[in-house]
Order: structure tokens, then sequence, then C-alpha cells
């Protein structure tokens, strides 16, 4: 066994318990339903957020895909060279299946049985991880979750969004369109009109509506898959990590089918990159 490999068993067998107790009140309940974000202090314990921020630290120096593709830069073409601006992990338990039994996880899928109603026995989640490098992170643009998803299905779901660090105006925190939830899917694109980008932008948005929700490390977010919303540049001096969980109900086949063009272009691109 290689040293790093032993240091990385290590690090694994020193998981904390993922016990940590945490509630929403009814007001955060009411303010998911109707404006489609809610945020809590904290959704785990100071003990586990350390091991997580060396974890997830490991992921992103060793550039892990834990799925065929899984790593690469949100705010730039697939296998373009330049720096990291916003790099991303999909799905990283599926490497690691210790993330989902961790507070955040089990806390979060909790939590999100509570606001879309029901319990959590037929919730499904996986992961996702963004990196918002000190002074160079990129901002993501205004989109909707379920931009991003199979057109064929109608969803019940939401995002519970974890910060590792302070995640402030400065360094690239959330903002969202309140009750923008209760409208349909916007017309989306990918940035910079290049599907081999992979994130969406929507220009259907009155930014002026926009508000802003800093967290503290340790504090989450939980937003709706039709939720508007999006994240500044990182112009802080430190690094802005998060961790997003998604979580939803089966989803139920349409009855017809909806025309999302941008999906099918960024399936042929990344198809295209996958077959390099």
């Amino acid at each position: 066994m290689s040293d790093e490999s032993a240091a990385l068993d290590a690090l694994l067998a020193r998981q904390p318990s993922g016990d940590f107790a945490v509630e929403l009140g009814d007001a955060q309940v009411g303010e998911f339903r109707a404006q489609g974000f809610t945020s809590i202090v904290r959704l785990t314990s100071d003990e586990e957020l350390a091991w997580l921020a060396e974890l997830y630290d490991w992921l992103f120096a060793e550039r892990v895909q834990a799925v065929p593709g899984g790593y690469f830069d949100l705010s730039r073409a697939y296998e373009s060279d330049g720096p990291d601006l916003q790099p991303q992990i999909l799905s990283p338990e599926t490497r690691f299946p210790a993330l989902r039994r961790t507070a955040v996880f089990r806390n979060g899928r909790r939590l999100a049985a509570r606001l879309l109603g029901g319990d959590e026995s037929g919730l499904r989640g996986w992961g996702h991880m963004i990196r918002k490098p000190a002074g160079i992170g990129a901002p993501l643009p205004w989109h909707q979750d379920e931009a991003y998803w199979d057109p064929a299905f109608e969803y019940e779901a939401l995002g519970a969004w974890l910060t590792l660090d302070p995640a402030t105006r400065e360094s690239g925190c959330m903002s969202f369109i309140p009750g923008s939830h209760r409208a349909e899917v916007r017309v989306h694109r990918h940035v910079g009109d290049d599907p081999a980008v992979h994130a969406l932008i929507t220009d259907d948005v009155d930014a002026r509506l926009a508000r802003e929700v800093p967290v503290q490390a340790g504090g989450a977010i939980f937003h709706h898959c039709r939720v508007l919303h999006s994240s500044g540049a990182n112009t802080s001096p430190r690094v802005r990590r998060a961790w997003a969980n998604e979580f939803q109900r089966a989803p139920r086949p349409r009855a017809e089918r909806i025309d999302r063009p941008w999906i099918d272009e960024g399936k042929r691109a990344w198809e295209a990159r996958r077959v390099r």
C-alpha cells in the first residue's frame, strides 16, 4: 500500500459518528414553501466539518473522477486549458459511501422530507461538490437546477447546499429570486452559448428582486429545484468550498414531451468529450 493510500484510509477511518441533532422550525418550513428556499445555521458538528474539509481538499487535489467524466470546470469548456475557476466533482458518494453516513447527508435527507412533505423513505439523493478558488473563483449565473434534468419527467426535489467556509458576498454566497419556484422552468442556454461549457444561464430573470443569503461554515441552504439562484465570484483571499446534495422523490413521467434544446446540446457535447 502506498503512503498516499494509507493516508486516505486513515482519514476515512477517522470519520466522526455522524450524530448531530438539528430541526427546522415552522417558520423555516413556511419560508421554503413561500419563497423557495430557507437556511439553517448548522447542519453538522465542528468535528465532522473538519473531517469533511480534509476529504474535500484531497478529492480536489487529486481531481477525483467519482463517476466517468465527473470532474470538470463549470466555467470553461470541457478539457480546455486554464486555471480551475469553478471545478466540480459529481456524485462523490459513489466512490466514497462514507459521505452518505455523515450528519450532513442524513440530516439533509430528513429535513428535505419535511420540506417536501411525507416521510424520507421515498427520497433518493446524490451529491456534487463545487470549489471556488480564492481570488479567481468564477460566478455561477442565474439558473434553475431542474433545467439540467431530463424533461421527460416531473420532479419533486430540492437541494441541500452546505458550505465548508463562510459564504459571504465577497466569497461567492448564493442569491435567490423569492417565489420563482412557483413558475415553470425558464429557457436556458449554455454559458457563452457553448454546449461544451456545462454551466447553464437563463436571461429570463429580474436580478433586482434577488436576495443574498450569506451562510457561515457548517450552515446550509435548502432550495427548491425550480427556484432561480446564482452565486457570486470569490474575490476573497480564501477558498469557498460547498457540498450540495439533491434529494427527490421518484420522478413521474410526463404525459407530453417538453422541448429543452439546451439539454440535447449538452448531451452531445458530454458524449463527444467522453469518447475522446
